[in-house]
């Protein structure tokens, strides 16, 4: 069973595309929770310096 080589092609473009959004995804949660770490502790010092509301 052979297959063509545009079939080939085709199968190296999809996986090569299919590892970059991977690879993207992957990009962007960290991207988040760096995001969301900074701003909660900044909120955590922001609630500090204001001190406990009456």
């Amino acid at each position: 069973m052979s297959l063509s080589p545009a079939f080939g092609i085709l199968g190296v473009l999809y996986a090569i595309f299919t590892i970059i959004m991977a690879v993207l995804t992957v990009y962007a949660l960290v991207l988040v929770i760096i995001f969301l770490r900074l701003r909660i502790a900044e909120l955590k010092r922001a609630a500090k310096a204001h001190g406990p509301q009456p």
